[in-house]
């Protein structure tokens, strides 16, 4: 009968703290300081006429950037032009080209 009794306290005690835990007062202590608001980077960008032959990697180099590498340009370049993920580039489509590397998200 004691270990019943000791085994129903013990769940008791345990099923408070994990709902004390996870819902409770706990999470909503000082662990959680105010939230600061965040700026969205804004992209630099260029709109550029193709022409028949022109590939990435030579719309990348003619307007070139020092501040980032060319794997952080191609993938600003495939967030600003979604749907050139799968396909070459033909003559007379206009795309964007990021002319600074994509920043991160500033939170104050």
């Amino acid at each position: 009968m004691r270990t019943i009794i000791i085994a129903a306290l013990l769940f008791l005690v345990f099923h408070i703290i994990r709902v004390d835990l996870f819902d409770g007062t706990i999470p909503l202590a000082a662990f959680f300081g105010e939230e600061t608001p965040c700026i969205e980077p804004v992209i630099n960008v260029i709109q550029v006429t193709t022409i028949q032959g022109d590939t990435i990697e030579t719309l990348l180099s003619m307007y070139p950037d020092v501040e980032s590498t060319f794997v952080e340009r191609l993938s600003a370049f495939y967030s600003l032009n979604p749907y050139l993920q799968n396909q070459e580039l033909k003559g007379g489509l206009t795309v964007k080209l990021p002319i600074t590397k994509l920043a991160q998200t500033v939170c104050e």
